[in-house]
């Protein structure tokens, strides 16, 4: 009840506008939404496929040498 009492109250001050999401606090995104997809789709792909080194027991693609190349691949900034 309260939920819903909040954002009719928005709506009633504001109308439609009033309904879009308020600046949040903490500490800003460090990625874009682009960055963000393509690093998924990166970390989704066969390692064959990409040239992304497993990890020393072979079985999955260490956190990184993901972001390793990502940076190679001009996705992010080198760290």
């Amino acid at each position: 009840m309260d939920t819903v009492r909040t954002w009719r109250g928005r709506f009633a001050h504001g109308e439609l506008p009033a309904l879009a999401d308020r600046k949040r606090s903490g500490r800003p995104a460090r990625f874009t939404p682009a960055q963000v997809a393509e690093a998924k789709a990166l970390a989704c792909q066969l390692p064959a496929e990409t040239g992304v080194p497993l990890s020393e027991d072979q079985t999955r693609q260490t956190r990184q040498r993901t972001a390793e190349a990502l940076a190679e691949l001009g996705i992010t900034l080198a760290r």
